[in-house]
């Protein structure tokens, strides 16, 4: 397995640098950087990938920031993997067009399985399974919607498939600064042939540490805890 990652996330909702707490567009905290800032940051401070979410395209179902998008591409060398809004073939060409490493599946995975299958063999490798749980159950359409299938179960479904990483997401956990799932994180680690990043929760080295040493863990997606300043990004 490839080097274990710490990749900050970026939020996008209204053009703006954001982070939604449990994933409630209703209780948003807006940062004074710039998205595009924002990367040019992580950028000078060694990091090698990026998570970028367009929050307006998880709700509406389509690809919202796009030219944004491209600029943070262009300020940014490292790696990008995004989600949000992602539904169809065309859009994924689109990604990868502008230079998007990596493109995640997250509510299309329950609409329409059929169709992520079908996009994940055709790029096989670029493609990230998005799994968000609301006590373990998936949730989609920008965690709005709950399913009634278990997260562990979808990953299960999911590991014949040339996927490069699956994202796995407690939005309890979420922006709450308490500390990951362990326990879950750890279900979905045996659950899974396909390497886990983890996401949600994370508040400092010791956090990262943990997580690191459950089965089958890739890397960690840390937001809040940069932004707040509660984890030093020299330090990583």
């Amino acid at each position: 397995m490839t080097q274990y990652q710490i990749i900050p996330a970026i939020d996008i909702l209204n053009g703006e640098l954001v982070r939604l707490t449990q994933g409630r567009y209703e209780d948003v905290e807006n940062y004074q950087n710039t998205p595009i800032e924002m990367a040019e940051i992580y950028q000078k401070n060694g990091i090698t990938r990026l998570h970028i979410v367009d929050l307006d395209g998880a709700k509406d179902g389509k690809l919202v920031n796009h030219h944004l998008l491209s600029d943070i591409r262009k300020a940014f060398s490292g790696e990008i993997e995004f989600g949000g809004g992602v539904r169809t073939k065309e859009t994924v060409e689109e990604l990868l067009a502008i230079g998007i490493n990596y493109v995640i599946l997250g509510s299309l995975l329950i609409k329409d399985f059929q169709t992520s299958i079908d996009i994940i063999t055709a790029y096989p490798g670029k493609i990230i399974a998005g799994i968000d749980a609301k006590n373990g159950q998936v949730a989609t359409e920008g965690w709005i919607e709950s399913s009634e299938l278990p997260a562990t179960e979808l990953a299960k479904r999911l590991s014949s498939y040339p996927l490069e990483s699956i994202i796995y997401t407690d939005i309890a956990k979420d922006g709450m600064m308490q500390g990951p799932n362990l326990e879950e994180l750890e279900q979905m680690g045996q659950a899974s042939t396909i390497p886990i990043i983890a996401s949600g929760g994370i508040r400092h080295k010791k956090d990262i540490k943990l997580v690191q040493n459950l089965k089958n863990m890739k890397g960690c997606i840390i937001g809040k805890a940069i932004l707040n300043g509660s984890l030093d990004l020299q330090s990583l």
